[in-house]
């Protein structure tokens, strides 16, 4: 796989999880780019990946539950969009590359961003993501 090939994909990948957070659809981050395991505390929970997806969920809508109290307006997660993501890191000798998103609400940024670290073998990827605040 190419460092281009992989870029695509991974930007895909992105894609996908940032959109299935913006609709608020977080078992489907399993199928994209799952948080890490340790999210499944928040439900406590078996550290599976559907509970960490729901730990992760959870956590989210609390946070944005606080702020919109806290500053009196709205928060949610913006769908998708490419300016909020930085370059890929090019695959390393062990076939790992980091990314990170900054995630908006109603276009301006939030105070978190997602870090995703990828891994490649056998030509496929396959990426966990966390946050960083």
């Amino acid at each position: 796989m190419t460092q281009q090939e992989f870029n695509a994909k991974a930007t895909e990948l992105i894609k996908e999880m940032v959109n299935a957070i913006a609709d608020k659809d977080f078992p489907r981050l399993a199928a994209s780019i799952p948080p890490k395991l340790a999210w499944a505390g928040q439900m406590g929970a078996d550290k599976t990946v559907e509970n960490a997806c729901l730990g992760f969920g959870k956590w989210l809508e609390e946070q944005l539950a606080l702020w919109e109290e806290y500053n009196g307006q709205k928060y949610t997660v913006d769908r998708f969009d490419p300016q909020c993501l930085n370059e890929t890191d090019a695959l390393n000798e062990k076939g790992v590359s980091f990314n990170t998103y900054n995630p908006a609400s109603f276009g301006e940024q939030l105070d978190f961003w997602f870090e995703m670290e990828f891994q490649v073998k056998n030509e496929q990827i396959s990426a966990v993501f966390d946050v960083n605040i």
